[in-house]
């Protein structure tokens, strides 16, 4: 009886909330008709579109924006690190994901940082022996010579420009160099980023002449400049002197993988997303499945019932992405049966209306997959909020969605003097444990979360391409954002701009209720009451740009999280 009465005045309390207007919110809604770019960066953006007005694709577009990201962004990504890119042609309407991640050097172990010493001084996240063989630059040479219609040259040169230019650094810029100062500091003697020893003021203009002779070089000598040349050499140099062991032949015999997309369909909307080795396509569709057996518009928009179904639908999709996901070229993932429907509807059945788990066991994708059966144990998992992400749509109607890091703000923290180049700290999202599938190994890709993800509307059309940035926090953000426009109407940067939350499961144990300032204080009220352990925090689960396409008006929608610095580009 008591349990009766308690989940009668939940959802009292979930109705209400359900009427109240969330928070107060900026949005900025762009509208182009011919091509347009979202970014984390306006200058990133203004680049992309640059592009597209002297006649190149959304190919050509998307490294111009990669390069000039890599620029004014060069904290969460850069030609040091490795990414994802999912791509739609508007011809043929063939879907194309590319895997450029990073991995590990050969002379990766298992147990590398399992002991005790390891821990303590946290090698994993800083300095060389963090530092995974970076795949961006190969990454984009397969893009264009495979997609594109210009060259390395002629893309590079708005990133270039603004290399040698300079930008001015906003206070957001300051205060990351600031928070990362000890890291840089400890393995470089001097970086552009901070002038005379202190972090680049605000307002200052930040010129980056190395990285833009490292553009110049790749640009004349192709990947080979990175992979077999002086880029490379110094990249190298830079990593061992830092406590790393990398070679040349590490450099020399990476590879970039074509792969077919994750697919899934959410009330009729095609989902494309990212395979392994990332996680992210696979769970962003497996929580839309569970979700999708929900009446999500009318419990209203992040009213206490919403809510509550969706933390407790993430905890389960978590449980099974620490158990069940790694690189497919070591172990077998059941991937057919974690974006199994029939499998949603197994774990919505642990889902109570009037309860909360605080044990999230993973549970068994293997009997709705195809193949035989394998047992290991998982893990290897992170909650950081770098990395950039954007999207492009050209006239012709070909999407890219792109992410790309260098994993933690400013990776390792060193940077090739020479060159400019951020090194990142991949090695950190591989296990700990040298038991887990995903410990390192030579040539394996750590698991990622990356999920640059194209959508469809029912009939077929191009509908949405998103990204978003924040470790496995961009599998929630990027779920929420296609909810928000598909269940409850919102354009593009709407979508965004709305409060977020992320709950998580690890260990067979659930995670903190992670909620932005902005839920409605009787929701959060609900879900206390509820049982939920909450945090209220500032805005800042995951980070996002996304463009809308509406076929009847023919325009795009564009949006940018106001969370960094993102703008969209239009014309």
């Amino acid at each position: 009886m008591r349990k009766n009465i308690f989940s009668l005045v939940f959802f009292a309390l979930a109705f209400a909330a359900g009427t109240a207007f969330a928070a107060d919110i900026e949005v900025h809604e762009v509208y182009a008709e011919k091509g347009m770019v979202s970014s984390a960066h306006e200058l990133a953006s203004r680049a992309g579109v640059e592009i597209m007005e002297k006649g190149g694709n959304a190919i050509d577009a998307a490294i111009a924006t990669m390069l000039a990201l890599n620029v004014v962004e060069p904290n969460a990504s850069g030609i040091g690190g490795g990414g994802f890119m999912t791509i739609r042609f508007a011809e043929t309407g063939e879907v194309v994901a590319l895997d450029y991640r990073e991995t590990a050097p050969a002379s990766a172990t298992k147990d590398m940082f399992a002991s005790d010493y390891s821990r303590q001084t946290r090698d994993s996240l800083s300095g060389g022996k963090s530092v995974g063989v970076p795949g961006i630059v190969l990454g984009i040479f397969t893009a264009l010579e495979r997609y594109g219609t210009m060259s390395f040259a002629k893309v590079a040169e708005p990133a270039i420009r603004l290399a040698e230019e300079g930008f001015e650094v906003h206070r957001m810029q300051t205060g990351i160099i600031a928070d990362n100062y000890e890291k840089l500091s400890k393995y470089n003697l001097e970086t552009r980023f901070m002038p005379d020893g202190l972090p680049a003021e605000t307002g200052t203009i930040l010129k980056q002449p190395e990285l833009a002779k490292a553009f110049r070089m790749i640009a004349k000598d192709g990947s080979d400049a990175f992979y077999k040349g002086p880029v490379g050499e110094a990249v190298v140099v830079a990593v061992n002197r830092t406590g790393g062991n990398m070679t040349m032949e590490d450099l020399s015999g990476y590879e970039v993988l074509v792969h077919e997309p994750i697919k899934g369909s959410y009330r009729g909307y095609s989902i494309y997303s990212t395979p392994p080795a990332s996680s992210g396509g696979t769970h962003i569709v497996q929580l839309l499945n569970i979700m999708e057996r929900y009446p999500v518009y009318e419990w209203r928009h992040n009213s206490a019932e919403y809510l509550h179904h969706l933390a407790e639908a993430m905890k389960l999709i978590f449980a099974d992405r620490q158990k069940y996901m790694a690189d497919t070229a070591f172990v077998k993932v059941p991937l057919v049966g974690l974006v199994s429907k029939e499998y949603a509807k197994l774990l919505t059945s642990k889902i109570k209306p009037d309860a909360v788990m605080t044990e999230v066991p993973y549970d068994d994708p293997w009997p709705f997959n195809i193949g035989e059966k394998s047992v290991y144990l998982g893990g290897g998992d992170n909650t950081h909020n770098s990395t950039s992400s954007f999207s492009v749509v050209d006239v012709a109607g070909n999407i890219v969605a792109s992410t790309n890091t260098v994993n933690f703000f400013f990776g390792s923290g060193v940077v090739v003097p020479e060159y400019g180049i951020v090194l990142n700290n991949e090695m950190d999202d591989f296990a700990k444990d040298p038991a887990s599938v995903n410990a390192p190994e030579p040539g394996k890709r750590p698991l990622s979360s990356m999920s640059p993800t194209v959508v469809l509307n029912p009939e077929g059309k191009p509908f949405m391409t998103l990204g978003a940035a924040g470790a496995t926090r961009i599998i929630a953000t990027i779920a929420q954002i296609i909810m928000n426009v598909v269940d409850f109407g919102m354009p593009m940067d709407e979508a965004i701009e709305q409060a977020r939350v992320f709950n998580f499961a690890s260990g067979g144990q659930a995670g903190q209720f992670l909620m932005e300032e902005g839920v409605a204080g009787e929701v959060v009220q609900a879900l206390g009451a509820l049982g939920h352990d909450i945090q209220v925090r500032p805005r800042g689960i995951g980070t996002a740009q996304g463009i809308l396409i509406d076929h009847e008006i023919e325009r795009m929608n564009g949006g940018a999280d106001s969370r960094r610095l993102g703008v969209p580009v239009g014309f």
